[in-house]
């Protein structure tokens, strides 16, 4: 079983529970990033929710392939599907060696998705706001730029919204 990550799957550590084999980079084609799903719950609340990343229509996605024994299938989609809000969907990543394997990667399409027309202003003091079981907003895109940085990932979408999230973020010295 493989699955395919590209938020915070890539770097909270929650496959070492369910006994990942190997996890690698990987593209996932047809797909890029976007900052358009509400968390409510791991990265903020019902009253300030929390913002993060989902996929849709695009070029081409790099994140991280986790391998799985079939056995553990059942257990991790629980936990997944849970975490995720959603069900997962089965497409081909294509793996640091060419080969196209078929990974669950999940993509929301529900009611927690933001209105579009937020500003990136209105988007970024969403993420300055919000805190939630799993920890900030905030925490949550800088984790995810640091480790898009160590797969030599350049997301420019990721980075304006940072520069306003840093930008709008008041010090605390």
């Amino acid at each position: 079983m493989w699955l395919f990550g590209y938020g915070s799957l890539m770097w909270d550590g929650w496959e070492t529970r369910y006994g990942c084999r190997q996890r690698m980079p990987t593209d996932l084609p047809g797909f890029t990033r976007i900052f358009n799903k509400k968390s409510l719950e791991r990265w903020g609340t019902h009253a300030r929710p929390g913002l993060t990343l989902n996929l849709h229509a695009g070029d081409a996605c790099r994140g991280v392939a986790f391998e799985f024994d079939d056995g553990a299938s059942s257990d991790i989609t629980t936990y997944l599907n849970d975490r995720e809000t959603c069900a997962a969907t089965e497409l081909p990543v294509r793996l640091p060696d060419a080969r196209e394997v078929s990974a669950l990667v999940y993509i929301y399409d529900g009611p927690r998705l933001i209105d579009q027309g937020l500003t990136l202003h209105e988007r970024a003091t969403m993420i300055i706001e919000a805190e939630g079981v799993a920890g900030s907003s905030f925490d949550y895109i800088k984790e995810v730029r640091a480790h898009l940085a160590e797969l030599g990932v350049a997301d420019a979408g990721i980075d304006e919204l940072w520069v306003t999230v840093a930008t709008l973020k008041p010090t605390t010295e």
